[in-house]
């Protein structure tokens, strides 16, 4: 599913923590950084050379069988001892070891799908967190703005002998609204502290600064032209499992035989006999040739089409939906005022305001709708990320959510 995995190998030597990593600025930057390094990819890369090592155990064969017999006795008062040592090699009929390997190499490619998945997935959630705490930054710095201005005025207004019933008001209002943005100021700071430590330790790096990114955001198309690389490609796989076992199944109806050479040693007295030959021994099918376990098999074969044909039509349909939520918050969130244009009027608000044109209650409700909006903006931006994520997700599509960052 993705080649990229196999161009890593070199960066398992550990987590890298120069410099590099730490100038990482923008969401590109570190989507392509962890897709390349990091001890998550580690981590995939080592379940993956283990799902490797389950085909070798089901390429081995049985063992020989060694087979020692000694017997004492008496004939007529003379001692007769027997001796007898064959060697046996187990011959597995009904092709059974291709079987095994052809089903354990269906189980390896589930597997490594999944962790594909799974990495893939975490790059994505990882890369959006890089833009959340960029976000927060911004957010941040508003709200710090309001708490400064709205201290500025309360220390003003609290200078003032006698205010007026409009400048209480006002003064009243603004003590609640200060300790209101330093409560949400205490929550904003905690989500990126939090959000920080993790992408900082995917990125194998102390600290990181994220800058905020404008990404390149294009209507999609609802076409179903996925390649089924990605949780489509989870449903073809079980499938195969299911074949696979079903012909493991119907391999055990066949008997093994034992075949190999047997010498026997008999002393009688003074007389001695050697004699050698072969020994065949095999399990005699006159009770039962696995047919339930065949049947078993063949019962979850049937359930497995089913369900899998249902869970593709379902991740189809959700696809679709998905492409149609995605197309509705991009053109909400195209709709909105950039964050230039935005810092652009705030500014101008700003200046209205230092020269007493703007009311109080203007200046409060002016810092309250720009916050209120980056956070709004923010939530559209994170759910046209998630969204596509979600998309590509299902699609496998790696190249997509590249082209996504600029």
């Amino acid at each position: 599913m993705y080649v990229y995995l196999a161009t890593v190998v070199l960066l398992l030597s550990g987590h890298v923590l120069a410099s590099e990593a730490c100038n990482i600025k923008t969401a590109k930057d570190f989507y392509y950084h962890i897709s390349n390094r990091g001890p998550i990819l580690e981590e995939v890369l080592k379940k993956r050379s283990q799902a490797d090592a389950s085909i070798e155990i089901a390429k081995q064969r049985p063992n020989p069988e060694l087979d020692f017999e000694y017997l004492k006795g008496d004939e007529f008062g003379i001692d007769v001892n027997t001796f007898s040592v064959s060697a046996k090699h187990v011959i597995e009929f009904g092709n059974k070891r291709d079987k095994r390997v052809e089903n354990a190499e269906n189980i390896s490619k589930f597997s490594k799908q999944q962790l594909d998945i799974k990495l893939y997935k975490l790059n994505i959630d990882s890369t959006i967190n890089f833009q959340r705490v960029a976000q927060l930054k911004i957010t941040i710095d508003a709200v710090k703005e309001a708490i400064f201005t709205f201290n500025k005025i309360i220390k003003k207004l609290s200078r003032r002998k006698r205010l007026n019933p409009e400048e209480t008001v006002s003064l009243s209002t603004l003590r609640l609204a200060s300790n209101d943005y330093k409560a949400k100021l205490n929550d904003l700071e905690n989500e990126r502290s939090l959000i920080e430590g993790r992408i900082s330790y995917l990125a194998g790096c102390k600290a990181l600064s994220p800058n905020y990114s404008n990404l390149n955001y294009k209507p999609m198309t609802n076409d179903n032209n996925s390649n089924k690389s990605g949780l489509l490609k989870l449903e073809q796989l079980k499938i195969d499992i299911a074949k696979s076992n079903l012909e493991v199944e119907k391999s055990l109806g066949y008997s093994n035989i034992s075949v190999g050479p047997v010498v026997e040693y008999q002393s009688a007295g003074s007389d001695e006999f050697v004699s050698g030959g072969i020994s065949v021994s095999f399990a005699l099918p006159l009770f039962q040739t696995n047919d339930g376990g065949k049947l078993e098999a063949s019962k979850k074969l049937i359930a497995q089409k089913v369900e899998s044909k249902n869970q593709t039509n379902l991740l189809l349909i959700k696809r679709s939906r998905l492409v149609e939520k995605f197309n509705r918050s991009l053109s909400t969130l195209n709709q909105m005022p950039s964050l230039k244009t935005l810092e652009n009027e705030h500014q101008k608000v700003e200046k209205l305001f230092s020269r007493g044109v703007v009311s109080i209650s203007m200046a409060i409700e002016s810092h309250r709708q720009l916050i209120d909006f980056l956070i709004s903006r923010f939530e559209t931006e994170n759910d046209v990320l998630n969204t596509y994520g979600n998309i590509t997700l299902i699609d496998g599509d790696l190249t997509s959510f590249k082209l996504l960052l600029k």
